[in-house]
């Protein structure tokens, strides 16, 4: 499961923010430091972080720390989300790439790249694997990835094939359907939006997609399915103000999450919302909220990151 998605503000700020939806465990907000060193489950191979990271994941999950989301020194925000069981790893590794296993590429992504654009450049030389040959049984772990960063840019990142793939974002939200291409086309049918390909940017509101015709259009879907949540996500954007500055920005983000909130359930599934996080991009702070606590709580870099 899981829910994700940017808000812009008027003075330039962007939030991105997510629901963790899962079964329990412990997640609590994390400082990384340069030069943070780990081992990959896959081979063992020690990779060095390069930049300072702020994120939420658990410590003792795994033989290192695992890292569901957060943003790095530079404002390049990533979050890993559940895939609907359509992840295509790679069982044969090839000389010369980085081997990990799918929940360890945000931990990766945040401590190696400044930007999308980064992203971009050094993806290639990443593979995630399956564990048929690996030294550490780390399961299955269907997993599909979304960044962004101050400019803007958001994109989806999928393995498909053994390959990661870069997809753009220009509808800003994302959670577990396999084909966001898909999730796009159904979209359309709730507001009136231009294609795909011609999405560009709205200088005047950059989290509104469409024309504001929703004449004619049927009332949005209130389940917890990947698209249902995907439509309300894109639709209470759309709806929204725009927010003036960061203070507001978390405000207005955190009542689009309550719209995508999984609450537990005694007969639905044994899935909920584990806790809400967003990165503001540009101020490098983390908002932080548990189920069970109804504060957020605040987190910055421990200091300035000259």
């Amino acid at each position: 499961m899981c829910t994700s998605f940017q808000m812009h503000s008027r003075d330039g700020g962007l939030m991105f923010a997510r629901t963790m939806d899962w079964r329990a465990f412990e997640a609590s907000p994390m400082n990384l430091p340069r030069g943070y060193q780990w081992q990959s489950v896959y081979n063992g191979q020690t990779i060095e972080n390069t930049y300072a990271v702020l994120g939420v994941g658990a410590r003792k999950a795994r033989p290192h720390v695992d890292l569901s989301d957060g943003v790095n020194e530079f404002g390049l925000a990533a979050q890993k989300l559940t895939f609907s069981n359509h992840s295509e790893y790679a069982d044969e590794a090839v000389s010369g790439k980085i081997q990990l296993a799918g929940f360890e590429l945000v931990l990766w992504i945040l401590g190696n790249c400044r930007s999308v654009a980064d992203l971009r450049e050094k993806i290639s030389n990443v593979q995630l694997m399956t564990d048929l040959f690996s030294t550490y049984k780390f399961g299955r772990n269907d997993l599909h990835f979304s960044a962004t960063d101050p400019t803007g840019m958001m994109v989806n990142v999928e393995p498909r094939g053994g390959q990661l793939v870069i997809i753009d974002n220009p509808v800003g939200v994302v959670t577990n359907a396999p084909r966001f291409e898909r999730e796009v086309e159904k979209l359309a049918t709730y507001m009136d939006i231009k294609p795909l390909t011609n999405l560009s940017v709205n200088p005047s509101n950059p989290n509104r997609i469409s024309s504001g015709n929703f004449s004619g259009k049927p009332v949005f879907p209130g389940g917890f399915t990947p698209t249902s949540r995907f439509m309300r996500a894109a639709i209470f954007k759309e709806r929204a103000i725009f927010p003036a500055d960061e203070q507001e920005n978390v405000i207005e983000t955190w009542h689009i999450l309550d719209g995508v909130t999984v609450p537990k359930s005694d007969g639905r599934s044994d899935t909920y919302t584990i806790y809400r996080s967003a990165v503001a991009v540009d101020s490098r702070t983390l908002y932080f909220q548990r189920y069970d606590d109804l504060g957020v709580s605040t987190f910055q870099f421990p200091e300035k990151i000259g």
